[in-house]
């Protein structure tokens, strides 16, 4: 069954001029959503680390490289009506990553290139999946990064991993959704964040 809010990509794309235009006609903006930092328990990580530490934007394919929640039904991909997140993905998460490494306290530094640190190493991550699937009337929240730590003076990779979660959810209700994505990306984090504290020199 699809949900009666989706849109499809294809006629996203096609009619993103045309939903400009009906904003800036008194329609109401998209409901906005955001990414949460979670708190990594220092009790439950390595010992801190000496290091500063550069978390690169993530790269994603052009379907992720949006600011649309986006929705999965087998190979076909669709985008929430009237809901966005509050930056593109990428960017909102390479924000919400610097903030979970600030929050656990396992480096000297952290932050973006835009911060000019003089990085010991980066982190460099790519999306590889995150949306809600559809299947047979039930939905899941599917976060997938994989994460490479990179040596910050000669360029090469330390240590890479993928991490993973999945988050049972609400196949219509988008707030459902939205909860269930940050939970599921708070998992990976939750991961990451030890992990790549863990691996260094």
């Amino acid at each position: 069954m699809r949900p009666r809010n989706l849109i499809t990509a294809t006629t996203l794309a096609l009619s993103g001029v045309l939903l400009g235009g009906c904003l800036g006609n008194g329609a109401a903006p998209p409901a906005t959503y955001d990414l949460t930092a979670p708190r990594v328990m220092t009790l439950t990580a390595p010992r801190a680390a000496k290091f500063q530490l550069v978390v690169n934007e993530p790269s994603a394919i052009r379907s992720l490289e949006t600011d649309r929640i986006m929705v999965k039904s087998g190979p076909r991909v669709a985008y929430y009506k009237g809901a966005a997140w509050s930056d593109r993905l990428p960017r909102l998460m390479q924000a919400r990553m610097v903030e979970a490494f600030q929050n656990a306290g396992l480096v000297s530094a952290v932050g973006s290139r835009a911060d000019r640190l003089d990085a010991d190493y980066e982190l460099s991550t790519q999306v590889q999946s995150f949306q809600v699937e559809v299947n047979q009337g039930q939905a899941e929240a599917h976060a997938s990064l994989y994460v490479k730590v990179i040596d910050g003076d000669n360029g090469r990779m330390v240590a890479s991993r993928g991490f993973e979660s999945r988050i049972a959810t609400s196949p219509k209700d988008v707030d459902q959704m939205v909860v269930s994505l940050n939970q599921a990306f708070e998992n990976v984090v939750h991961k990451v964040v030890p992990w790549v504290a863990k691996n260094r020199r």
